[in-house]
């Protein structure tokens, strides 16, 4: 996973990175992401070991359990490019040293080069997918169950032009599911971007352990979309669904002629993956309701506004709002 950032990232980019961010060292024991602190930086592991720990164990003071281990060229604490609070803490498991880039130098960058934006995006979407499927992939995570449901993915309607929209409404399907069908299977490639139009999805390492479950505006099956690697879970239909699907090579021809269109869309799928991201984590082992934050004004008028853009996709489908 070490090669990611590297591989994905444009030689210019990287060198970015390291010109406007600031070295900061660790001692082991250091603590680098709190869950209970505001993040102010995104981090770039340069050296050393960092570790992912369970947010209960840790907030009440206890031996936290390691949910994760990352390695040199990690990205991390970028929860906040997408509205969303920190839920697992990070800690020095040795000596490290991180690369830390200020929210405004990041923010700024990415809402002025659709390039940087497209391959930045990318690289988060990836990070995100490997840690999601070391999870799924460790028995004992995945030994627990889990009420957790993903937030309806409506905002990220926000991000999407009406051409975008029209586009991804011309080159669609529409696919039924009865409650309790399989809509992809573990161990298989997924070769459709699928989202899910209205019902409710489960993610499941076994027919008995649920480890999240995705509604209305979901990416089913967005973790191996991404890298093409077969998918660690199981996705089946709690109860009656619809999903909206657009095969793999229609996607993939788009990215390559649109390099705005990319940023857009691998924004909308790291938002995706952030938020399955966080609420697998928050299960793990808690059996605790999702953490909710609160939202500020400009946040609801932008849910609204992509509420709307949903409803309006619905209709064209042919699909009851609601």
């Amino acid at each position: 996973m070490s090669d990611i950032l590297l591989s994905e990232l444009p030689p210019a980019d990287v060198a970015w990175l390291h010109e406007v961010g600031d070295e900061r060292r660790l001692a082991k024991g250091d603590v680098l992401i709190d869950p209970r602190r505001r993040l102010d930086c995104l981090y770039v592991l340069l050296s050393g070991e960092l570790s992912v720990l369970q947010p209960d164990s840790f907030l009440a003071g206890a031996a936290a359990h390691e949910i994760a281990r990352l390695e040199t060229g990690e990205l991390l604490g970028e929860s906040w490019l997408f509205g969303i609070e920190p839920v697992a803490a990070v800690t020095a498991t040795a000596a490290s040293r991180v690369l830390a880039i200020s929210r405004q130098r990041l923010a700024d960058r990415l809402g002025g080069d659709p390039g940087f934006s497209a391959h930045f995006y990318r690289v988060l979407a990836m990070l995100t997918s490997e840690r999601l499927r070391r999870i799924f992939e460790d028995p004992q995570a995945v030994c627990y169950g889990s009420s957790q449901t993903v937030k309806e993915a409506l905002a990220v309607f926000g991000e999407l032009r009406d051409t975008d929209m029209a586009w991804m409404l011309s080159v669609r399907t529409v696919e039924k599911l009865d409650a309790g069908q399989v809509l992809l299977s573990s161990g298989q490639p997924v070769d459709m971007f699928y989202m899910v139009l209205d019902g409710q999805l489960a993610i499941a390492a076994t027919p008995t352990q649920v480890l999240a479950y995705i509604s209305r505006g979901g990416l089913p099956g967005i973790i191996s979309f991404i890298d093409f690697q077969p998918l660690p879970v199981t996705i089946r239909a709690v109860k009656t669904a619809r999903v909206f699907a657009i095969p793999r090579p229609n996607i993939l021809i788009q990215l390559q002629e649109d390099q705005v269109f990319a940023a857009r869309f691998y924004r909308l799928v790291a938002t995706q993956l952030a938020s399955l991201l966080r609420a697998v984590v928050a299960g793990l082992g808690s059996g605790q309701e999702e953490l909710e934050g609160e939202l500020d004004l400009e946040s609801l008028q932008q849910l609204c506004h992509s509420g709307t853009k949903f409803d309006w996709m619905l209709r064209q489908l042919g699909v009851g709002c609601g």
